[in-house]
């Protein structure tokens, strides 16, 4: 299926493959996206109507609830040393004004945190339940 196709017909799995947005669209009695679908039906009567999955990208790392407030956090709690700690401040508080010019701000900021701190931030972990201090205790 393409990106742009709001269905796809399967003949070798005898299944209409439609999009949850074609699928909303649909729902509506009279709609030009509810009479293609009816067409569909009626030129496939035994085939059934399945919505498309979207397919996952296996091992992708999420790192849920990254926003700048928890990288600075992390940051702070992470650095024993005062001098270092005050150093990374610094220099995150440059890297975050150097992103503003660029197209993805956000994107620029996390990837200088992530060559930094991936290695030690592991947000799978704290979700989880089971730290490195959960683990000692």
């Amino acid at each position: 299926m393409t990106k742009n196709a709001n269905y796809n017909i399967d003949f070798f799995t005898s299944t209409i493959i439609i999009t949850k947005k074609f699928y909303k669209a649909a729902s509506v009695l009279n709609s030009p996206e509810y009479k293609e679908l009816m067409q569909a039906r009626r030129d496939n009567p035994d085939f059934t109507i399945v919505l498309r999955e979207i397919k996952k990208k296996e091992g992708k790392k999420s790192y849920r609830n990254l926003n700048y407030a928890n990288m600075r956090t992390f940051i702070e709690n992470y650095e024993t040393d005062d001098g270092v700690r005050a150093d990374r401040i610094k220099e995150f508080e440059k890297v975050m004004e150097l992103s503003k010019v660029q197209s993805g701000p956000y994107a620029y900021v996390k990837t200088w945190f992530l060559k930094m701190y991936g290695e030690a931030y592991n947000p799978e972990e704290k979700a989880d339940g089971n730290s490195e201090e959960d683990a000692a205790a």
